[in-house]
């Protein structure tokens, strides 16, 4: 009995709790009759990861916040974002149910908008990325379950920064103040990148637009027609903004209506996810001059030969490119055509030999043919004329039908080779002061030069030295007719790397690079490179002189070239040690040093340290300033050694060399070349080691036995044409040669010697 009595009264205890509580709730929490309903208070709120307070900070960020209830739980969160357009928070910008958005989680990437140019100063200067920044304000708060939001929400005040999106015409291509050429319907192609961060990564823009206006209303002037689009950035004109990822890429071209004719500004812009738009418009990059017209121009063609240089041509032109050939050289003309320059495609090409009646398809060797892709190159098949003159004439046609046409004269001039050897006088000596003991053998006279040749004549059979020595210059020229009658020549040049225009020798024209894209038209007789063409028809030469090699380089793109110089990447100018953009297509494979006279690198002894190669840093690995010192008298040349054991010695004059005498020991040595030295076998990846063709004659000689350029080769033969046999009697294949150095300051028994292995051991010509 005792327990139970217990638990009853145990459960009595429990029971009268529980009543007490559920009084207790019906009174404060619910019941008007037993008491007054508590106030909900408003939820907490705080900022838990956000841009410090006025600080700058990118345009996407992630935030976080947190809150607390004290009465009951969180149902959501809203956040306002304020643009400040003054700089500074404006209350009334989170008035209204409508500048609030709910959120349900804890944190949330936000992009802000940074669409207000930082600096205006850039909008005179060049398209480049610069910055765009827009103040902001961030505010949260917390809700509860009964619509009560928190009285004082979280804040935080920041700038966001960006970098402008830049864009890059594509087609039309710049062509500076020359307005493209295009028809009434025509295409405009753009590439644009947006910057987030910095210039090192990159993304696409989220969207262009662009604005094509004629030029007319502007007082056809294509500058106020740009200034009206610079200052005018919410004009009619301009299209939709267009997303830049649309389908069909239509984001990054435009394919206009029929336009009527004349001149037009085209532009267009990019904007990037944070409002930031292209602030300039640079005719170098996102503007381009054009005129509307009745297109009669084709594809833009090229026609390159390698003994002639290139030609081109954009329409269907009847004039002639006329050129002499040398009679049994094999030709072959590789071209290429791009109608990319008008947004056209071109569709094919065809060529053919002796054409009487260009309109008759069946005169054609090679029909419509298409081309792999554009700016893809196809060659002709080869031919061999040994009379006569023939014509070769290869069109490109284009998704429109427009046509472009090259035509070439070829006259075929028979090398009869009848005299054994011509001497090239292309050495001009200075008029005002000269003779060996006037300039205290500085400068000889033309008459001392050309006494010095006859001599290393002496023992050659039926040298001639009134018909046999012909004096060159740009105003006298060498014909080819002359040149076909000799088997054998020595050109003698006054070159220098250094040497103004009109002081270069007539060898300058002859031998210059010339590009594969030529920068002007060439019409009527073109002249070829004499020394290729003679050595291509079995003849063979010795180029000698003053830096006779460096004549290969042309001034007009490369005016302050360095050496070491590398002829196969660096003709066009570019000489900072990446050729990765080349490995496919060199510029300079086919130039006369390289693909002729097996020329890798060139350098020059020069009594001056300006002309070195600047060090290159450790990934491109082509400076050379610490291996090759240049001194004023220590590497001077004095004496070339032979590296070809068949040549003497090679020592200055004395009326040159000895104490006193302008080239004396303490004084100075000669300038010379040197190919391919030993100390630049390699240039970053580039491994620059000579060619089987490449055999060094002789080896730059000077006071230093130490120094890098010691018996660096300073004379070769070359091998390419070795085999090349003229179709004459007696004729035989031989190598040609380079001397980089100046005979006539040598010893002339000396010389003669080494002269007269080339003329009657190479050669074969016959000897007194």
């Amino acid at each position: 009995m005792n327990r139970e009595a217990s638990r009853i009264r145990r459960l009595s205890i429990a029971f009268t709790i529980l009543a007490f509580l559920v009084l207790g709730y019906l009174a404060f929490g619910c019941s008007d009759k037993l008491g007054v309903e508590k106030e909900n208070r408003p939820p907490n709120v705080w900022l838990s990861s956000a841009p410090p307070e006025g600080s700058m900070s990118s345009y996407t960020i992630q935030m976080f916040w947190g809150g607390w209830d004290p009465d009951g739980e969180i149902a959501y969160y809203e956040y306002a974002i304020t643009d400040n357009d003054t700089g500074y928070f404006n209350p009334a910008d989170t008035v209204g149910s409508d500048k609030w958005h709910r959120v349900y989680s804890n944190d949330s990437t936000f992009t802000f908008s940074a669409d207000v140019l930082a600096d205006s100063s850039v909008l005179g200067g060049p398209l480049r990325p610069v910055p765009f920044i827009r103040s902001h304000t961030f505010f949260i708060r917390a809700v509860d379950e009964k619509g009560k939001a928190s009285e004082n929400p979280a804040y935080r005040s920041f700038t966001a920064r960006t970098l402008s999106p830049d864009v890059d015409i594509l087609i039309p291509v710049y062509s500076g103040q020359t307005p493209a050429l295009l028809p009434p319907i025509t295409r405009f192609y753009w590439e644009a990148r947006d910057y987030v961060d910095d210039t090192r990564t990159s993304q696409d823009p989220d969207s262009v637009r662009w604005i094509l206006l004629s030029i007319k209303p502007f007082g056809n002037s294509y500058e106020r027609t740009l200034d009206y689009i610079r200052k005018n950035p919410t004009a009619d004109e301009w299209s939709d903004w267009n997303w830049y990822r649309a389908p069909l890429d239509t984001g990054q071209f435009w394919i206009t209506p029929p336009l009527e004719f004349g001149s037009y500004m085209f532009a267009v812009q990019a904007k990037d996810e944070a409002g930031a738009v292209t602030p300039v418009f640079d005719e170098r990059r996102n503007a381009r001059r054009v005129i509307i017209s009745k297109r009669t121009t084709g594809p833009y063609l090229r026609l390159r030969n390698s003994f002639v240089g290139t030609l081109k041509s954009s329409t269907e032109t009847t004039v002639f490119t006329i050129i002499d050939m040398p009679a049994a050289v094999p030709l072959q003309f590789e071209f290429s055509a791009s109608a990319a320059s008008y947004g056209g495609i071109v569709a094919g090409y065809r060529y053919g030999w002796d054409i009487t009646d260009l309109s008759q398809d069946d005169q054609w060797a090679i029909g419509w043919t298409p081309f792999n892709c554009d700016n893809c190159r196809a060659f002709s098949d080869t031919r061999t004329y040994y009379y006569g003159t023939h014509t070769f004439h290869v069109e490109a046609i284009d998704n429109s039908g427009y046509k472009s046409r090259i035509n070439v004269k070829i006259n075929i001039v028979p090398f009869t080779m009848e005299r054994n050897l011509l001497i090239v006088d292309d050495y001009k000596e200075e008029e005002i002061l000269c003779g060996l003991a006037l300039t205290k053998g500085a400068m000889p006279c033309d008459d001392e030069h050309d006494a010095f040749w006859v001599r290393m004549m002496q023992n050659l059979e039926d040298f001639d030295p009134i018909s046999d020595m012909q004096e060159v210059s740009t105003d006298h020229p060498l014909p080819i007719f002359k040149l076909a009658q000799y088997r054998s020549v020595i050109w003698n040049a006054y070159g220098g790397y250094s040497r103004v225009l009109h002081k270069l020798p007539f060898l300058y024209d002859v031998i210059k690079f010339i590009p594969k894209d030529p920068q002007i038209t060439v019409i009527g007789k073109v002249q070829p490179n004499l020394v290729a063409l003679f050595m291509a028809a079995g003849g063979h030469i010795l180029i000698c002189g003053e830096q006779p090699m460096t004549q290969a380089i042309n001034n007009q793109f490369m005016p302050n070239e360095r050496y070491p110089f590398i002829f196969q990447f660096e003709l066009l100018g570019d000489q900072d040690g990446d050729y990765a953009n080349q490995v496919d297509n060199p510029v300079g494979d086919q130039s006369f040093a390289f693909q002729d006279m097996c020329l890798d690198v060139l350098d020059i002894a020069y009594t001056g340290w300006n002309v070195l190669r600047r060090p290159g840093s450790d990934e491109n690995g082509c400076g050379v300033t610490h291996q090759r010192l240049v001194r004023h008298i220590e590497d001077g040349l004095r004496e070339c050694l032979p590296i070809d054991p068949k040549f003497p010695l090679l020592q200055l004059r004395p009326e040159v060399g000895e104490v006193g005498r302008f080239y004396a020991p303490d004084a100075r040595g000669l300038n010379d070349e040197m190919y391919n030295p030993p100390y630049f076998i390699r240039c970053g990846s580039l491994r620059l080691e000579p060619r089987d063709c490449f055999e060094p004659i002789y080896g730059h000689g000077c006071i230093d036995g130490i120094s890098a350029i010691y018996n660096a080769p300073n004379a070769a033969w070359t091998s390419v044409f070795a085999n090349v046999i003229p179709d004459i009697p007696g004729g035989v294949g031989a190598r040609s040669a380079t001397w980089g150095f100046e005979p006539v300051f040598f010893d002339t028994t000396a010389v003669r010697e080494a002269v007269e292995v080339i003329l009657f051991d190479e050669w074969k010509l016959p000897q007194k």
